[in-house]
């Protein structure tokens, strides 16, 4: 049901469009949590979020840090 994603990482933001009819915001907020990110709400599922690559982990975490 998702159509598009734009990923904004500077502002921590990013835009889904999603078919309605195939899919809610719920749907796409679970998916998104259980890959390893926080989705609003919904919490990063944590061996998803440890089995992230080092620079998409938050800089608390030893991840990228801004410049």
């Amino acid at each position: 049901g998702v159509t598009k994603v734009v990923v904004y990482p500077h502002s921590k933001y990013t835009q889904v469009t999603y078919l309605a009819d195939r899919t809610n915001v719920e749907n796409i907020k679970t998916a998104i949590a259980n890959i390893g990110y926080d989705a609003d709400d919904v919490k990063a599922n944590e061996e998803a979020y440890k089995k992230l690559p080092k620079t998409c982990k938050k800089p608390e975490d030893g991840g990228h840090t801004k410049k």
